[in-house]
């Protein structure tokens, strides 16, 4: 293996090169070169040189670029020159519906309600349950934009205002501000509805929201497969299915939708 070979990071560089990642360590670059050729001018040549070596293998040199340099490209209004706003859904990470329940009474409740049973190698979702939740996120994916949105306002337990924004749903509440990606709106609507029709205490449900999209089989956004699969953070947000291996997470291999993205331990 050659020296380049080493240095090269081909899951930041290539299509998966992050423009404004290499523009703005492109520019620090040169105005590091260009301050020590103020000193000595051979220095400050050999900077130059190899930092654009560096940022042409590695896409950046600056640790931590990927989490500043879309967010200051943005800032100063050039983030359409590249095609990239930090804003777009596909870069965009879902949050999630939260409420301050304790984890052991809402698993306790979801298995005493029946949406749950614990079998000798885990938990799983009774076939019942399962068939009702995936009967509701069919029915929420023929919904507009406005229509989910309405559902969403009429599903979560407290008054919001929800809008359509940037391909998902920003959410509005009391205490709550959050951004959701349509598939997983699709799936926390129908977590809702489901649960709380089992009598589940309404703020139990909203607790479950997330931790029920880990038994997703069937996409809320298509009706594709569901699959374990990896991708990786780039500009703060999901990049894709395809990407280098970063993050697992469970994602639809027809339409590319993030459903559920594991936590680091």
């Amino acid at each position: 293996m050659s020296v380049f070979d080493a240095l090269r990071r081909p899951e930041h560089t290539g299509e998966n090169r992050c423009l404004p990642c290499t523009a703005v360590n492109a520019v620090l670059v040169v105005l590091v070169g260009l301050a020590l050729g103020v000193l000595w001018p051979p220095i400050g040549a050999v900077v130059i040189a190899v930092g654009t070596l560096l940022v042409y293998l590695r896409g950046y040199v600056v640790p931590g670029t990927p989490s500043f340099a879309p967010k200051l490209v943005s800032a100063v209004g050039l983030d359409g020159i590249f095609g990239h706003r930090e804003d777009d859904a596909a870069a965009r990470q879902s949050d999630s519906l939260d409420a301050n329940v304790d984890p052991d009474v809402m698993l306790s409740t979801l298995l005493n309600a029946g949406v749950l049973v614990e079998e000798p190698d885990g938990l799983f979702l009774t076939d019942e349950a399962r068939e009702e939740w995936e009967s509701a996120m069919a029915t929420l994916r023929t919904a507009s934009d406005e229509e989910l949105a309405d559902a969403v306002a009429s599903a979560v337990p407290f008054e919001a205002t929800v809008t359509p924004d940037f391909g998902g749903l920003a959410i509005e509440g009391p205490a709550m501000s959050v951004w959701l990606s349509r598939p997983q709106a699709i799936a926390d609507v129908a977590t809702l509805d489901t649960v709380v029709e089992r009598d589940v205490d309404p703020m139990v449900a909203l607790a479950a929201t997330e931790p029920m999209r880990m038994f997703t089989e069937v996409c809320p956004e298509c009706g594709g497969v569901v699959e374990e699969t990896t991708t990786r953070n780039c500009c703060g947000g999901t990049a894709g299915l395809h990407d280098s291996p970063e993050h697992e997470i469970l994602g639809c291999v027809d339409c590319g939708a993030v459903v559920y993205e594991f936590r680091e331990e």
